[in-house]
């Protein structure tokens, strides 16, 4: 039963292909043991190889020492390479300020991806089982999470695969007394003091009062959330691609008014992919974190998020920047582009268009983004350029000229922003400053002839 299970998960995942070299994870107790001997009962049939990988926590003084001999002993008698290193992790976790389970994850799949490339493998497997995909399901449950975490842990991703993973423990503990072994235990594992423990020995046994088959339930309702949790992801890495303004080496852009576009599910799920495009996993990121830059994307002045793992998220109206480092806004080069009415103009550097067009009739306009000029205060050459030190403009409704960077700061336009703003100049004069105001010698008047309408777009 067992055995027929095993192969099943691995050909359904498609975890192996023949010649694939795979580093075995084994601590010694029944899970791994379990995994090592069906993954070496089924090698020839896989086409692989095998090498063991056993990481020393130095935890448990003595008993420690006893689990490397036996997992040594056991590579030994199945003549597979083994390769053993210890790591003092209560140590390392005070220099990192990380709990001891996490220290001890972080340190191991670091371990088990040394030897891989050491020896050329391409493949790990690890022994988690259905009993661990029911207890992270639970503990992340109690801890707050969202979609992907209610998935549980992954048969497969990257080069780690766990071919357990819809396995029992009961029926791991069956086939290894078949075996007549006996594997190491651990008694940290009886420890309700760490959470796993504590949900493995005190809530599950809570909930079978409610329902015997909990274990099995939890266990499908993981699978269908996988399934429903893959249709978003594809969802999301489609929009994320549309969205992306650039992406390099630890750093991604993407363009604010189009995450803006895309509905609030799909903004959260996008967000949390580029974010692990740049950090590379999502350990210590949670909703709120998510939620924090939601709020922020709408916010009319730059901002800044400090993210777990030394990421930043910054951004403005314009975009949105995910680095590892403290990431700077774009600096816009200095631009200047000619209009002619009717007509329209690209802006590049700051991804807007300027419209011109004649107006058969006059409405006042309430949206900033259209202004209607008289067409006698034209000249005969439209230029769209950014600011320049020294602008000067009458604004609408004010006495005598001001200057442009009085204006800004007067309206509270945050510094970095009045470069994305366009000035449209036509005889040497500003006639409208995009977005925001034009000039009170280009408003139009009961004398106007004829009426020239702009959009900034």
């Amino acid at each position: 039963m067992i055995n027929h299970k095993f192969l099943e998960t691995i050909k359904e995942y498609k975890m192996f292909d023949p010649g694939d070299k795979v580093v075995v994870a084994v601590s010694g107790g029944a899970d791994s043991t379990a995994l090592l001997n069906l993954l070496n009962a089924h090698r020839e049939e896989l086409g692989i190889s095998l090498h063991v990988a056993h990481l020393n926590h130095m935890l448990r003084k003595g008993e420690a020492e006893l689990d490397v001999k036996f997992v040594e002993s056991l590579a030994q008698k199945l003549i597979i390479p083994v390769s053993v290193e210890a790591v003092d992790i209560s140590a390392q976790a005070g220099e990192e300020k990380l709990g001891i389970e996490e220290m001890a994850r972080k340190a191991r799949y670091a371990f088990f991806e040394r030897i891989a490339a050491k020896i050329g493998a391409n493949k790990i497997a690890v022994g988690h089982t259905a009993d661990d995909n029911v207890e992270t399901f639970l503990m992340r449950l109690l801890r707050g999470s969202g979609l992907k975490g209610l998935c549980g842990i992954p048969p497969k991703r990257g080069t780690i695969v766990r071919p357990l993973i819809r396995i029992w423990r009961r029926q791991i503990e069956d086939y290894v007394g078949a075996l007549k072994l006996v594997p190491r235990r651990d008694h940290t594992n009886y420890q309700a003091k760490y959470m796993r423990n504590s949900v493995r020995l005190k809530l599950i046994p809570q909930l079978k009062i409610y329902n015997l088959n909990i274990k099995e339930i939890i266990l499908q309702t993981i699978l269908l959330l996988t399934e429903d949790n893959l249709y978003l992801e594809n969802k999301t890495a489609e929009a994320l691609a549309g969205v992306i303004l650039e992406e390099k080496d630890e750093m991604i852009r993407i363009s604010t008014p189009k995450l803006n576009s895309l509905e609030l599910p799909i903004q959260g799920h996008l967000l949390r992919q580029a974010i692990e495009r740049v950090k590379g996993d999502l350990i210590q990121l949670s909703f709120q974190h998510i939620h924090d830059i939601m709020e922020k994307i709408d916010a009319s002045e730059k901002w800044e998020l400090h993210l777990p793992g030394g990421i930043f998220a910054m951004g403005d109206k314009t975009e949105l920047v995910i680095s590892r480092e403290r990431a700077r806004l774009r600096e816009i080069k200095p631009f200047s582009y000619s209009l002619t009415i009717p007509g329209e103009v690209r802006i590049e550097e700051i991804g807007k268009t300027i419209r011109g067009a004649f107006a058969t009739e006059f409405n006042k306009q309430n949206d900033p983004n259209i202004a209607l000029i008289d067409y006698a205060a034209l000249g005969k050459e439209i230029v769209v350029r950014n600011k320049l030190p020294g602008d000067r403009f009458t604004p609408l409704g004010v006495k005598g000229t001001k200057k442009l960077q009085d204006y800004f700061v007067d309206e509270k336009l945050p510094a970095d922003e009045r470069d994305l703003v366009p000035i449209v100049e036509s005889g040497g004069k500003i006639v409208w400053v995009a977005g925001q105001r034009i000039d009170e010698n280009a408003k139009v008047t009961d004398k106007t002839a004829k009426i020239v309408k702009l959009e900034l777009l």
